[in-house]
């Protein structure tokens, strides 16, 4: 994954300029110094603060040459001190401003830097010996030392004016060339760059290591070596793959969209294009890396995988058609993967969805229910897979299960009466759409059958309106829908002030159609007191006939199949009630 990555990185990098000129300060106070003979610049980088300008990019580049591996691979063995090089002081407001003896601290911490600078460990200068870089000039040193000595009190009159909080960076770096930086930088990384100099091979005098990035082997996880293996690392690469790798794992580090915001996912497109950055979808189809960036201390890609001919483009477009026949739905083609992740997220997940797809334990909250989040968590990796990387498979065996019982469950714990404007009723035009889209079995003309149920019933009941002839109920079909018809009318008899329809579980649990029926009967009784038997009255004539029908039909398959049927009697406009 790592080199496959780095091949396209390379092709785009443009020596350093692409990862600097990505790179993102941190919030806090930086100071451009100069020595005795002239006042420092001072940058004052806030949360949401953009800057540009020759001070803005030479602290870009400063700061990025000048960072430190991991907080585990420090200069200044006591952690105070956060920089890498001779020209570099980083650290904390906090050392200068909380305690008494915070000065006293300081300078000692100050005085250790440059020391374990001057007189590096002895395994790191083994190391450094076989890339012939100049001896540190100790002039420098000491003068760089006790020119910082010297701000203090500047330092903490400026902190204290630019209001800088405890926890954010003071940070000072020495006015000399950028390749002194970048010089300065590798000293520091060539030893630091591998996970660990253990696993070090020199093969025809290049040095090999385990990489640092995305690796988490170390003396503290020992259990992830290969124990019976000849190699106890799963991949080697050079000092120049490693210090390479690290600059793009810091360009990815640093990918904002358009709002500002860390992306946590995203393509890296391979081919032609304007502007190379992990982008969040592409129409048009081409060849890309998927990537998941789970943000720490260090940034770590937790799910790669390489899509051939990626597109956000639905091909063949969906058609969402109003099967329920909705007074205000209306019906579109969507093209675009996005869009109907988004109608998913929304009507079948109550937005609980994107939100979650890389959270290990999502909670159940007053819209999303414990029996909704373990459906969440069963099925939220098929969804991903298809609206992220295009892989169908998985989405098409479950989409069925999920769709209808996450409508369910939303059913049950509705309380709005007018069901037809709830996301039932659009997640259940949805579904269907979804069902006849993905070609699932039996159930590719359901949304098909339901339109035409609906207008059959209602031109039965016109027809009956002002005779005394029954209504007619042919099928197991119809009966299920004329019981979810019943159902919706009697729950609107309720006098509660939100009555929820947690009241029907005992109908929607029902194994056989016998006891289907006589849970239905024990809901008309409930609701008995508020059914009129006027027969001027149309909703009073229909509810009786659509009942009486429905506790006179004997079903042919006594399995409790046609579910979905009685959802949709169930979250239709209620023809009862139209005038």
């Amino acid at each position: 994954m790592i080199l496959d990555l780095l091949e396209v990185y390379r092709k785009n990098a443009d020596g350093d300029a692409l990862v600097i000129d990505n790179y993102q300060l941190k919030e806090g106070l930086y100071f451009k110094v100069y020595g005795q003979h002239k006042e420092p610049e001072i940058l004052h980088v806030e949360k949401k603060g953009y800057n540009s300008g020759e001070l803005w990019n030479f602290m870009k580049a400063a700061d990025f040459y000048s960072q430190l591996v991991d907080m585990n691979k420090p200069v200044d063995p006591k952690k105070q001190i956060h920089s890498n090089n001779i020209y570099a002081v980083a650290f904390k407001a906090a050392a200068l401003m909380e305690g008494a003896d915070a000065v006293e601290t300081f300078k000692v911490s100050i005085a250790r830097y440059y020391q374990a600078l001057c007189s590096p460990k002895k395994e790191d200068a083994k190391i450094l010996k076989n890339y012939q870089f100049p001896s540190l000039d100790e002039q420098v040193i000491k003068h760089n030392q006790e020119y910082v000595l010297s701000l203090i009190a500047y330092l903490q009159q400026q902190i204290t004016e630019y209001k800088i909080k405890a926890t954010s960076y003071v940070k000072l770096y020495f006015a000399v060339e950028l390749a002194a930086y970048i010089q300065e930088s590798k000293r520091y990384l060539i030893p630091k760059i591998f996970n660990k100099n253990d696993y070090n091979v020199i093969i025809d005098e290049t040095t090999y290591g385990l990489s640092n990035s995305n690796m988490g082997l170390n003396g503290k996880k020992p259990f992830l070596e290969h124990k019976t293996t000849a190699f106890k690392v799963p991949f080697r690469i050079s000092t120049v793959e490693a210090l390479e790798t690290r600059k793009m794992f810091t360009w990815l580090d640093n990918q904002q969209d358009g709002a500002g915001k860390a992306l946590t996912e995203g393509y890296l497109p391979i081919g032609a294009s304007n502007v190379f950055a992990l982008v969040k979808s592409d129409s048009k189809p081409r060849d890309a890396h998927y990537l998941h960036i789970e943000r720490g201390a260090q940034p770590v890609i937790d799910e790669y995988d390489f899509l051939p001919g990626l597109t956000n483009e639905l091909m063949p477009v969906l058609k969402l058609e109003n099967f329920l026949l909705l007074d205000d739905f209306e019906p579109k083609n969507i093209h675009k993967k996005a869009e109907l992740e988004g109608l998913v997220d929304d009507w079948l997940f109550n937005k609980n969805l994107i939100r979650n797809y890389f959270n290990k334990s999502p909670k159940p909250n007053g819209w999303f229910s414990s029996f909704q989040v373990g459906l969440l968590i069963r099925y939220k990796e098929a969804l991903r897979n298809y609206f992220r990387k295009d892989v169908e498979q998985d989405v098409v065996s479950c989409i069925d299960q999920l769709s209808q019982a996450m409508l369910k469950e939303m059913l049950l714990r509705e309380s709005y009466l007018k069901l037809e404007d709830t996301k039932i009723a659009k997640g259940l035009n949805l579904r269907l759409s979804l069902l006849a889209y993905f070609k699932i079995k039996e159930k590719v003309e359901l949304g098909d059958k339901l339109r035409i149920l609906a207008e059959h019933l209602r031109k039965n009941m016109e027809a009956t309106d002002h005779t005394d002839e029954n209504i007619s109920c042919e099928n197991d079909q119809e009966f299920y829908y004329y019981a979810g018809q019943v159902v919706r009318y009697l729950i609107s008899r309720s006098q509660a002030q939100n009555p929820t329809y947690a009241l029907i579980d005992h109908i929607t649990d029902a194994r056989n159609n016998d006891k289907f029926k006589k849970e239905i009967a024990k809901l008309h009784k409930r609701f008995n007191h508020s059914l009129g038997f006027d027969s001027k009255i149309k909703c009073y004539v229909r509810y009786n006939k659509l009942f009486a029908v429905v506790m006179a039909y004997d079903c042919e398959d006594d399995g409790m199949n046609r579910f979905d049927f009685f959802l949709a009697g169930v979250a239709s406009k209620n023809m009862i009630d139209v005038k």
